[in-house]
């Protein structure tokens, strides 16, 4: 397939409910709705010079990804009011409208962590969407500080999952191992990634991860080697969850994807508990729940759970 035809929108499927039409409104300011779809519009087709995401061209970006798991949008609210250090991050932010709806719903956003590939691409679009201005935060390029409208601070960094200078794989802890993830000491971001502020350290912890439409465009392989990174990440306190949704198929099957024409892969939500049960956890498995299915045709949620 010729790449070109992949930067092209389908301005058809360009559609907003009630509640994200509010959204995004409130987020951009602009409020005739007319002017805000040719603002978003502009926004998405930039940004597939980029890369060519399918959810880019179809505006699937638009929709609110976080809320499909929920039972894992539950938990993140809840987390926020019953664990006083929990720390939240949106791994495959894109334009970071996710963490945008957790903050407006009550996380707060000096606790949430928005990371995506590209601190010199998508970040950019992501401030342009929603109108806002950006602060360079430390010594690191791929650390930012967001000033977004209506005012509330959040943390972008940027890097690439796959890149073990950014995050290594580490068994899951069964301890903890640093004061501020229980309940007393204030968390910051600068003790999480002290001390160089564009790799996580092997210790973090995180009382929330949310990541969706990724583990999808990858194959077999790469997935699990996600998995495995993310689950370091998470903290050892019991209610911690890693949580998200992708295309999912009934039988599991290799694919082409989309985006990139490399292969990837369609779990079900047998083989998705399989592996993150016996090939991510293996023998710390009873310390974990993992829970999956479809929440339509196409859409698989799940929610791992720390036990």
């Amino acid at each position: 397939m010729d790449l070109s035809s992949r930067k092209t929108l389908f301005p058809e499927n360009f559609t907003l409910n009630s509640d994200e039409l509010a959204f995004y409104k409130k987020h951009t300011g602009i409020q005739d709705e007319e002017k805000l779809k040719e603002h978003i519009m502009d926004v998405a087709g930039s940004a597939l010079e980029v890369y060519p995401y399918y959810c880019i061209r179809s505006f699937g970006f638009l929709r609110f990804r976080i809320i499909r798991s929920k039972a894992g949008y539950k938990k993140l609210l809840e987390l926020c009011s019953t664990r006083q250090n929990a720390l939240f991050l949106d791994l495959g932010c894109c334009f970071g409208n996710d963490i945008r709806k957790a903050v407006e719903d009550g996380f707060p956003a000096e606790k949430t962590i928005a990371s995506d590939l590209y601190a010199g691409a998508f970040f950019p679009f992501l401030c342009v969407l929603f109108i806002i201005s950006m602060q360079i935060s430390g010594n690191s390029d791929t650390s930012y500080s967001i000033l977004p409208r209506p005012p509330f601070r959040f943390t972008f960094i940027s890097g690439d999952i796959f890149d073990s200078s950014f995050i290594s794989i580490q068994p899951p802890l069964k301890t903890l191992t640093l004061s501020y993830d229980d309940n007393t000491e204030p968390i910051s971001y600068s003790r999480l990634f002290k001390p160089n502020p564009s790799r996580w350290t092997s210790s973090s912890h995180l009382s929330v991860i949310h990541t969706s439409a990724v583990f999808h465009l990858y194959d077999r392989d790469a997935q699990l080697l996600i998995a495995k990174k993310i689950a370091s990440l998470l903290s050892p306190l019991p209610g911690s969850i890693i949580f998200g949704s992708h295309t999912g198929s009934k039988v599991p099957r290799e694919v082409i994807n989309q985006s990139t024409q490399m292969k990837a892969y369609r779990h079900s939500p047998e083989s998705w508990k399989k592996m993150w049960e016996e090939e991510v956890f293996d023998k710390d498995k009873d310390m974990f729940q993992v829970e999956a299915g479809f929440e339509d045709e196409i859409w698989m949620s799940w929610i791992v759970t720390r036990l």
